[in-house]
């Protein structure tokens, strides 16, 4: 079964208050037909598939494209099937506001170190539907120099084509996990993708074994805007509640993860 989600986070809605976008023609060649006016009129379209699809209706086409496709999860058929996908469109002017930056321009080069800047995730917060508040979501989170490795600096220099990173992110409710970072830079775009390599635990339940959880992130500059994509894709054990547990734990650190990328430049 498919269904549509749609969620407007504040700060979108007040990035939206400000002012109102142009709509640059590009934009409207990468977007899918059938979401282009929603997203240009919310700043964001969201949807969630969990009938096991492939198909990835909001991805931009890009030259990464193929990348974010092939990284899809073959889905187990005795377990849950789950895939969040947000689109998120903004000018470089109101982000250069929510960063309450004094620069004049956000460049592919800002966008690749920001991606790559993992410790800066430590302390960001997430609204926790169970608490029904907003909480850090990671007490934690440094590159590592290897899947077993110590604490290293953040490799966030230079284009970022073609590196291959790992970090480990203590998260509120999963707790310590590790990740296979992968990255890809052109002109125009920047891909990052995370690969979970510890099993990823919801309540008393080992839900999410070692590379069954990819999360791609895709940012296309567009000249004076910018998309942002970002994808979820879990194959998850399955067991009675893991649909709304999945739901409510994926698609609330998606958000945290757009927000915090709003306010690093």
């Amino acid at each position: 079964m498919k269904k549509i989600r749609k969620f407007i986070s504040f700060t979108v809605a007040a990035f939206l208050a400000m002012e109102v976008w142009a709509t640059p023609a590009a934009v409207k060649d990468l977007v899918n037909s059938k979401y282009y006016d929603e997203l240009m009129s919310k700043g964001v379209v969201s949807l969630i598939h969990d009938d096991g699809s492939m198909n990835l209706e909001l991805l931009p086409e890009t030259s990464y494209s193929s990348n974010v496709k092939a990284n899809m999860i073959q889905k187990n058929p005795k377990n849950y099937p789950f895939t969040y996908e947000s689109l998120y469109y903004m000018s470089k002017k109101d982000l250069l506001k929510a960063s309450n930056s004094s620069a004049s321009d956000v460049t592919l080069n800002d966008i690749s170190r920001v991606c790559r800047s993992v410790s800066k995730m430590e302390g960001m917060t997430y609204y926790s539907s169970t608490r029904k508040k907003q909480q850090v979501l990671y007490s934690r989170a440094y590159m590592i120099d290897g899947p077993d490795g110590g604490k290293i600096a953040d490799q966030n220099t230079g284009n970022a084509n073609g590196q291959v990173s790992y970090c480990m992110q203590d998260d509120a409710s999963f707790g310590e996990c590790r990740y296979k970072l992968n990255y890809s830079q052109s002109d125009k775009e920047m891909l990052a993708v995370f690969s979970n390599l510890d099993v990823i635990g919801l309540g008393p339940f080992k839900a999410i074994y070692p590379g069954l959880m990819k999360i791609n992130i895709l940012v296309v500059d567009g000249g004076d805007d910018i998309l942002f994509y970002i994808c979820c894709d879990v194959d998850s054990v399955k067991f009675p509640g893991i649909k709304g547990q999945i739901t409510d734990s994926m698609t609330t650190r998606m958000d945290a993860v757009y927000n915090w990328f709003l306010k690093q430049f």
